[in-house]
């Protein structure tokens, strides 16, 4: 056993813990959005290896990623863009369970463009507000 093997798993696993700690809303709101994306994209990619059970994993993780947004909404603040994004969440997970069935990776193309504009409004969100963090496009 090398030195310090076993360490980098767990630092990497404190960081983001922290990151998420020390995040605001609509930071942790862009991270979830970036998991999404990342998970969707896994999923084409498994899609392509013909990898179906990977597939099924990472479509199940996006689709959960997607629960968590649509729980999030706060209809008492504006019920209009809620009922809205509800729908367009609605959506995306009905796209992905048809990809996940038609195995087709057009599909969850459709829901990354969804999710990666959606990202791009809460990005320039926080701009507006003067947060650091919304210069940054890199994706953890």
């Amino acid at each position: 056993m090398g030195y310090g093997s076993g360490y980098g798993k767990k630092g990497l696993g404190r960081y983001q813990d922290m990151k998420v700690q020390t995040a605001s809303p609509a930071q942790i709101m862009i991270m979830l959005y970036d998991g999404a994306i990342r998970f969707s994209l896994q999923a084409k990619k498994k899609i392509e290896e013909r990898d179906f059970e990977g597939k099924g994993i990472f479509i199940s993780k996006t689709q959960a990623i997607i629960d968590e947004l649509m729980n999030s909404l706060d209809f008492s603040v504006s019920p209009e863009l809620c009922e809205r994004l509800q729908q367009l969440y609605v959506y995306m997970n009905e796209r992905l369970t048809e990809a996940n069935i038609k195995l087709n990776a057009d599909m969850i193309d459709e829901v990354v463009n969804l999710l990666s504009t959606l990202r791009d409004g809460w990005k320039q969100a926080l701009a507006t507000q003067g947060d650091p963090t919304a210069k940054s496009d890199e994706q953890d």
